[in-house]
């Protein structure tokens, strides 16, 4: 799988200003809403917030992979956004988070779920996507480093 297969220039959010965690939660959501990538938004919002209670997916690094499973979708659906001041989101390592890959799988797809998970993972620790994509100024930026840095795995 390619996360880049997943995400187009409409699927990247460019954050301004400083949100709780909450107010982050509920702006992905609505923003999976107005790509037409899911018809309603509380049910999103309500999943990501029920895996955040579990634990923080704040990874550290200024990283943060937010993720659900949803009964509602049949496939995989990611955002990007990126907060070049940086976000408080109870990262492990205290740091805020700048870069956020939100994931929601449909609940029966386990497997696909771990495996986007892991390649997100990978993508963080062996690419130069992170520091890369906080330079980037537009969408298009996005997709073309995430199409370059992605084809080194």
């Amino acid at each position: 799988m390619r996360i880049a297969d997943y995400i187009d220039e409409n699927h990247i959010l460019f954050l301004d200003g400083k949100y709780s965690k909450d107010e982050l939660l509920k702006i992905f959501a609505k923003k999976f809403k107005e790509v037409g990538l899911i018809e309603n938004e509380d049910v999103v919002y309500l999943a990501l917030l029920e895996r955040e209670k579990l634990s923080s997916t704040a990874v550290g690094e200024e990283v943060a992979i937010p993720h659900a499973k949803i009964t509602e979708i049949d496939r995989i659906k990611i955002l990007i956004a990126i907060s070049k001041e940086g976000q408080d989101f109870d990262a492990i390592d205290k740091l805020p988070v700048k870069l956020f890959f939100i994931v929601i799988a449909p609940a029966n797809q386990m497997q696909l779920h771990l495996k986007t998970l892991a390649r997100i993972s990978r993508l963080m620790k062996m690419t130069n996507f992170k520091s890369r994509v906080l330079a980037a100024n537009n969408f298009k930026e996005v997709i073309d480093i995430l199409k370059e840095e992605e084809s080194k795995l």
